[in-house]
């Protein structure tokens, strides 16, 4: 399933950004061209980590925003932007990953949830994952460790 939403066209690298908000911007820019989200969920991303904290920083170095499928999500869908140089969500929440987690419904994405576990579960992997230069390096990171488990 993350294979199926994730792929080069939705994969960005960059070396830096100005804040956490530009990073969520950038991050579902490709979403967004692709008319699989609208642009107030960027927004309501954005909102929601202003009223609650960086509750999507969900592991070191990894955060996943996301907002209600009703906040303008036209289609099940994923994007990241892997960041050369960390944004900070907190005081103590650097980030050099950031997974846009677009869900139609509140059931459809949790399998491609499960994949993502799997693939950000060692910190090594999410190491090799910020290592690399290009998309389809990332890419291929995550075809083999979403699919470690299963060999």
């Amino acid at each position: 399933m993350l294979t199926e939403l994730l792929h080069s066209e939705t994969i960005q690298i960059t070396n830096e950004v100005a804040n956490w908000q530009d990073a969520i911007r950038i991050a579902a820019s490709p979403l967004l061209q692709q008319n699989k989200i609208e642009k107030r969920y960027i927004q309501a991303m954005i909102d929601s980590i202003e009223q609650h904290g960086p509750y999507v920083v969900l592991t070191p170095k990894v955060a996943i925003p996301h907002a209600r499928p009703s906040d303008g999500v036209n289609e099940l869908s994923m994007s990241l932007l892997v960041l050369q140089k960390p944004v900070y969500f907190g005081p103590d929440k650097p980030v050099y990953v950031i997974i846009i987690l677009a869900a139609t419904d509140h059931t459809t994405h949790l399998q491609a949830l499960v994949d993502l576990t799997q693939v950000l579960q060692e910190p090594s992997q999410i190491d090799n994952i910020i290592g690399c230069k290009r998309a389809k390096c990332v890419m291929d990171k995550i075809k083999q460790y979403a699919t470690k488990e299963q060999l």
